[in-house]
């Protein structure tokens, strides 16, 4: 899940309430002008075609984050966009100025009922933007639920409904050809091997910041994601992602906020993927041949490194602390050696995190799927890249030795 619970002035949602209730904002400005290349260029893809769009009390969570946009707007250094689906009525592409949201009425889909589960919006998403706003480097959010098998789940796919979502591997298909430097996941549950390796291999991408586990009702801070964006538009890709990671962990440090606490982010460097998942094939080739002598280890390993909130019914636990747990026991040097690669690659990849309340000490960064019983495994999770890489033979060899097939 992902949403959020925020306190704004009444003069703000006012504000928001009154540009929400116009079909457009500058409806006669058309979005095509071509501007000179800025440093950064904002997207957020906020999927909200479905159970998020709601009220936390008075307000609703979509026009409070407006709010905190309008609140910062573009710059002449960073530009800011949302295209967005609610649960009644189309999508809306807006660019962000301070104050207000104006609607860009040329983009193909504004005003229609977007299916944000199709590759192809977010494909013309990045794309127009790309053509009116070039950018030295670009940041790209998707906001809506989320796991370890896709983002944008959205209720109503059609003018006759339907429901869709993006897949991991439409996601790769709709940014191919794309730089996204950046790609952050305002969802649970999407900072995990399997996504981080698709990503790595697939994208042209350097880092990922997502939740490893629940993101809760709050949510990135939107405000001060942007504000530092245009305050230092001069910053490299991987200085954003660490932003990113730092700014919701000073937010959920406060109150109210400070009472949320079962989130974690993670900074992940998508170029360390590959050799993390080496070093993990390289693990697993020496536990999956000796699995009758390792399979009690392996089960003890994944019940330390589980965790909650969502993680159990989706049989993933955290990476760092199953390996660290087999490094425990392990009967030779040789897997010994094999856990301390994987740990270090981990430690390589994981540049930034935090996780607040009863998750602090559960996580490193990075989930993966361990499903307990092979009937539990998803029909869809052979398709993920790290499923070839000795991952899956070491989970049917864990699963035969412990006679759970």
């Amino acid at each position: 899940m992902k949403a959020k619970a925020l306190v704004v002035s009444l003069l703000a949602v006012i504000m928001v309430l009154g540009i929400l209730a116009v079909p457009c904002v500058n409806a006669g400005v058309a979005g095509g002008k071509v501007s000179a290349k800025i440093s950064w260029k904002f997207l957020l893809y906020l999927d909200a075609d479905n159970s998020l769009d709601v009220y936390v009390g008075h307000e609703s969570v979509v026009e409070s984050d407006f709010v905190e946009l309008m609140s910062v707007g573009s710059t002449q250094d960073a530009v800011a966009y949302v295209l967005v689906d609610r649960y009644a009525g189309p999508a809306n592409l807006f660019k962000v100025l301070p104050g207000k949201m104006q609607e860009l009425t040329d983009f193909a889909l504004n005003g229609k009922e977007a299916n944000m589960g199709d590759p192809a919006t977010l494909t013309s998403f990045v794309s127009y933007t790309s053509k009116i706003s070039p950018s030295e480097h670009t940041l790209l959010v998707f906001w809506d639920h989320g796991s370890p098998r896709g983002v944008a789940w959205d209720d109503h796919a059609t003018d006759t409904g339907g429901a869709d979502f993006l897949s991991q591997w439409e996601v790769v298909q709709a940014l191919s050809g794309y730089k996204v430097d950046v790609i952050g996941a305002d969802e649970c549950n999407v900072g995990h091997t399997e996504v981080a390796y698709e990503y790595a291999i697939g994208l042209q991408t350097e880092y990922l910041v997502a939740a490893e586990t629940y993101t809760g009702w709050r949510g990135f801070p939107y405000d001060a994601l942007l504000r530092e964006l245009t305050k230092d538009p001069s910053m490299t890709p991987r200085e954003v992602a660490e932003m990113m990671v730092e700014q919701t962990q000073i937010l959920l440090n406060k109150p109210p906020y400070s009472g949320e606490r079962i989130n974690s982010h993670s900074a992940i460097d998508l170029a360390k993927i590959p050799d993390l998942v080496a070093s993990l094939k390289g693990l697993t080739s020496l536990l999956t041949p000796n699995m009758d002598i390792y399979a009690g280890t392996v089960s003890k390993a994944r019940g330390a490194a589980q965790y909650c909130y969502g993680a159990n019914a989706i049989n993933v636990i955290d990476l760092g602390t199953f390996v660290k747990r087999i490094s425990s026991e392990a009967r030779s040097q040789e897997v010994l050696d094999a856990c301390n690669a994987v740990l270090a690659n981990l430690e390589a990849a994981i540049v930034s995190m935090h996780a607040t309340g009863s998750t602090d000490h559960m996580l490193t960064g990075l989930g993966i799927g361990l499903p307990n019983h092979s009937w539990e495994m998803s029909s869809y999770y052979p398709n993920f890249a790290l499923a070839g890489q000795g991952w899956m033979d070491f989970l049917k060899a864990y699963w035969a030795a412990a006679g759970s097939i």
